[in-house]
């Protein structure tokens, strides 16, 4: 890794670069990423690096695809993940879950003109039997409105130092919490045995200790997205000041027992 962002940037973009090259620009028909990594951490990429895929993209012709499905619609307290880099516009965005707020099933797919207007007379031969379903649209025509009435986002962004100062007081108080991170409402915290190592693997059986932890958040009333050894924050976008404190202080009791648990 290189000394500061700019540096691992270059360095990661110099090699997808070379592998770019190397499998042929004409055989890649496309870059899909996720404009901050989330089940995997709650990681933005470094600065420089988003608009280093973009001009790579650029550059040889390829289709550069931003997976906004969970962080799209407010979450990191821009309408759009993407947003958080600057100068940065994917050439197609799919996204899903803050479209209709979870209350129904629906996920969209926004593309530039170009693409649009190639698809017009060139349609792609299936179709989904429940594709635009009416209902689905008008709870995802109110959700956005509301959405952008009230300026959701801007609320979330005003949250952010609310989540990075409880997060720092986890990691602070529980030698079972190594770091964290937060992106307007989302937020990420990792967690460690008593070596230093984290708890698990990802893709492991849970550990005994970390179903304890998730008892002990059930016992606090809390319920999120627990993937060991990632623990993730992504409350409601409507969430005061005051019930985003609660919950951490919940956590911070739930965190007590996991931090025996760990010990033993």
């Amino acid at each position: 890794w290189a000394a500061d962002e700019q540096g691992t940037a270059e360095m990661a973009l110099a090699a997808l670069e070379e592998q770019i090259l190397h499998e042929g620009p004409h055989t890649i028909a496309a870059i899909l990423m996720e404009s901050v990594i989330g089940s995997g951490g709650v990681l933005s990429h470094p600065q420089g690096y988003v608009q280093g895929i973009r001009a790579l993209c650029d550059k040889y012709g390829i289709v550069y695809i931003a997976d906004e499905v969970m962080v799209g619609f407010g979450r990191t307290g821009k309408l759009w993940g993407f947003q958080n880099y600057a100068g940065v516009i994917p050439d197609i965005v799919t996204s899903a879950k803050g479209l209709s707020a979870a209350y129904l099933p629906l996920a969209m797919v926004a593309m530039r003109q170009p693409i649009k207007d190639f698809f017009e007379n060139e349609p792609l031969g299936w179709g989904a039997t429940y594709q635009a379903h009416p209902v689905s649209l008008a709870c995802a025509y109110e959700c956005i409105k509301f959405m952008l009435d009230n300026d959701i986002p801007g609320a979330a962004k005003k949250l952010e130092p609310v989540m990075v100062e409880c997060i720092s007081a986890l990691i602070d108080d529980h030698p079972s919490v190594r770091q964290g991170r937060a992106l307007g409402l989302f937020g990420c915290i990792d967690l460690v045995n008593a070596e230093g190592q984290y708890v698990q693997n990802i893709a492991g059986p849970m550990a005994p200790a970390a179903a304890k932890l998730k008892q002990a958040m059930m016992e606090e009333g809390l319920f999120g997205l627990f993937r060991p050894p990632f623990l993730h924050c992504a409350p409601p976008l409507v969430i005061s000041e005051e019930e985003l404190r609660d919950g951490f202080l919940r956590l911070d009791r739930a965190l007590q027992k996991f931090d025996v648990a760990v010990a033993s």
